[in-house]
């Protein structure tokens, strides 16, 4: 088994905090994303998409989406489960995981216009555009903001593969991009602080 990740990016660290929180030792390979080693001929042959992560499986098949990573590891390790303990909890989980998700696909459209470090995904980028994106991005805050409430993570008192694919953009947007995403919302500016300080969230 083999994980290509690249550490800065929003979607490998989703995988790389949950291995930490989990606790699974999984071999990896950095990608050279400077040196454009994602669109190699040898990586696109792994993952067409030309994107990290990329789990390659013990019989070499490739997963490609960080969230199947995740669940695809979950199920062959599934002590101290990170996704919920039972129906009920699973379905709040996912669905906080996907609010999460949904935030890092606006985020990203956001922060292609906000700043000029991604031209071959916005060659021109547009503060207009990068404000009207926000309002979307503002929604999902409101959202998440109404469910954390004063629980120490997303989904209750323990954390969950929600809170490690919300956190991955904030981390993003925050120490990358030098953008306050989610200060205005004290519960989840709380509740950033508190996850930065865990050792899974270093980079």
């Amino acid at each position: 088994m083999l994980l290509y990740q690249f550490r800065m990016g929003t979607n490998p660290r989703r995988v790389i905090i949950y291995l930490s929180e989990k606790g699974i030792g999984v071999p990896r390979h950095e990608l050279d994303y400077a040196g454009r080693e994602h669109r190699s001929p040898t990586y696109l042959r792994i993952n067409p998409a030309g994107r990290a992560p990329t789990l390659v499986t013990d019989d070499d098949t490739s997963i490609t989406e960080a969230a199947a990573i995740v669940e695809y590891l979950e199920e062959l390790h599934p002590e101290r489960p990170l996704i919920g303990t039972d129906p009920l909890s699973r379905a709040r989980v996912r669905a906080l995981e996907r609010l999460g998700n949904d935030l890092i696909v606006r985020c990203q459209a956001w922060l292609w216009n906000l700043t000029d470090a991604f031209p071959a995904k916005e060659p021109r980028p547009s503060i207009d555009v990068a404000e009207h994106v926000y309002r979307y991005v503002g929604e999902l805050l409101d959202i998440l903001e109404a469910n954390i409430g004063d629980n120490a993570f997303l989904a209750g008192d323990a954390p969950t593969i929600a809170d490690f694919t919300t956190f991955a953009i904030f981390q993003t947007a925050r120490e990358r991009f030098d953008q306050p995403l989610g200060s205005r919302h004290p519960h989840l500016d709380a509740w950033y602080r508190n996850f930065r300080a865990r050792p899974s969230a270093d980079y």
